[in-house]
């Protein structure tokens, strides 16, 4: 806010100035207009991904453990549950599998699941594997 008053050194009135200075509004909202630009595309850019695959992501690869046993579970697009080179129904696979591994000490069990397997489908995977007690869950992917 401002004071209008006269140059005059005595008794002269001052009037008081109630008009806002849009000046620096103006330039704060076009700073975040600018900044809402730059960052919008980087917020609702979707995972348009195509699973799977490890093109970028290279490290040194270690050496395997033979001594610890791992197992691998496949999902095929048909529904079919292939374990141990063998196809079962999602059914019996559910219903045998304690059986199936009940004589292996287990570290790990890894899902092989088709491309163009639904996503509901592997975590479903993933859920019952966990409920049956293995916590160490992991994803097999081609590398190119």
């Amino acid at each position: 806010m401002g004071v209008v008053g006269s140059a005059s050194g005595g008794r002269g009135k001052r009037k008081l100035v109630s008009e806002i200075n849009i000046t620096p509004l103006v330039d704060t909202l076009l700073v975040l207009l600018i900044i809402f630009m730059v960052t919008a595309p980087a917020m609702t850019r979707t995972i348009g991904i195509d699973l799977p695959s490890a093109d970028g992501a290279r490290a040194e690869k270690l050496p395997v453990s033979v001594e610890k046993e791992f197992l691998v579970v496949g999902i095929a697009l048909n529904d079919q549950i292939i374990f141990k080179e063998k196809t079962y129904s999602q059914a019996d696979f559910t219903n045998q599998f304690p059986s199936l591994v009940a004589d292996m000490d287990l570290e790990k069990v890894f899902i092989q699941a088709d491309q163009k397997v639904s996503y509901d489908r592997l975590v479903e995977m993933m859920v019952f594997l966990q409920n049956q007690g293995h916590e160490k869950i992991g994803l097999v992917f081609e590398d190119q």
